[in-house]
């Protein structure tokens, strides 16, 4: 009888034990419920109190070109990026440029769309007043990506690409800019000897700035970067430029390369980035993490290896603090960090 009271009472002890962990942890997820709640409504708030913050008006730097005026663009978002930081909001103002290029127009929306650069501030913003200029910026595709909200007018939408994409790899983007690239320098829409070459690394290069995108974005947050295609046929040079930009870390700065750079570190006693470029287009420097070295070509020494065709002029990287001119071979430190990767190059008739 005594043994089975014993019983009795363990059994009658675990229940009650178990009962009370039970509670515990429906409270403890009724709490986190109720924080996350909180943080919601305390976000939102702040959002709010953030759009109806004043805007500054912000003024580019005459050449807005970020190919020819690297330092000085990248001086105008860093400046940009600060009056967000502050809980205030921009008016990009570039009425007054008397130099706009698509490269410029590329990193502008980019910026403009990116959650970590605006800091949930909304931006407003003008056309140049120069004609040339003006049709440039309205036919980019620009107003396609941002809505009447943002104090952009509305315009025509052009006919050149300039899409937004935050998948890996789109082969089918690679082959429509490829086309539009070829239709417009050498009037046809199939390559033929001796073109076969320039178009196929015309197709490989953009394959390669898909995947590195990924490669360089923060590995905590990989799948959310995205990148950004612009291809813009000049009508007076007769050439298509290529604008790819992602807003990730950068090359020198994401994660899979740290250790190639602590340990030069160790070795040298200095970190600078330039001093690693050499490294970086040999493919010392591995752009990839382990689960994509499957993936076609190798990273950055495919395009360096793509950039000397003859059809190809002024290829430029620019990531961090670097600049790099693929088509005479030199590097340039620049004043200001750019945290992502821009890759630039043209397509001519040589």
């Amino acid at each position: 009888m005594k043994k089975f009271c014993k019983n009795r009472t363990a059994w009658t002890y675990f229940l009650i034990r178990k009962r009370y962990q039970e509670k515990r942890h429906q409270a403890k997820w009724k709490n986190r419920k109720k924080n996350k709640k909180v943080v919601k409504q305390r976000h939102a708030l702040a959002v709010k109190k953030h759009e109806a913050a004043p805007y500054i008006n912000h003024k580019a730097p005459d050449n807005f070109s970020f190919i020819e005026n690297t330092n000085e663009v990248l001086k105008y978002f860093y400046q940009a990026k600060k009056i967000f930081y502050g809980k205030k909001n921009v008016k990009f103002d570039i009425s007054n440029v008397s130099q706009l290029t698509p490269d410029a127009v590329t990193l502008l929306v980019a910026s403009i769309k990116s959650p970590t650069f605006t800091k949930t501030g909304n931006s407003q913003g003008n056309e140049p007043k120069k004609d040339n200029l003006k049709k440039l910026f309205s036919e980019s595709g620009f107003y396609d990506h941002v809505n009447q909200l943002t104090g952009f007018k509305k315009s025509k939408p052009g006919n050149l690409l300039h899409k937004e994409v935050n998948r890996k790899v789109v082969e089918k983007m690679a082959k429509d800019a490829c086309i539009i690239g070829m239709r417009h320098v050498f009037k046809i829409s199939k390559p033929y000897p001796p073109l076969y070459d320039t178009h196929s690394s015309l197709y490989e290069i953009l394959i390669e700035c898909m995947s590195n995108t990924h490669n360089h974005a923060n590995l905590n947050k990989q799948g959310e970067c995205r990148w950004w295609l612009y291809v813009y046929n000049n009508p007076i040079t007769n050439s298509t430029s290529y604008s790819f930009v992602d807003l990730g870390v950068g090359i020198f700065k994401s994660a899979h390369t740290k250790n190639y750079i602590t340990k030069i570190f160790k070795v040298t006693g200095l970190q600078k980035n330039i001093d690693l470029v050499d490294d970086l287009l040999a493919g010392k420097i591995h752009s990839r993490i382990e689960k994509d070295r499957e993936l076609r070509g190798k990273g950055i020494p495919q395009i360096v290896k793509h950039s000397k065709n003859t059809w190809f002029k002024s290829f430029y990287i620019i990531t961090n603090d670097v600049k790099i001119d693929l088509s005479i071979g030199s590097r340039e430190s620049l004043d200001y960090s750019f945290d992502g990767t821009f890759l630039h190059w043209e397509l001519i008739n040589s």
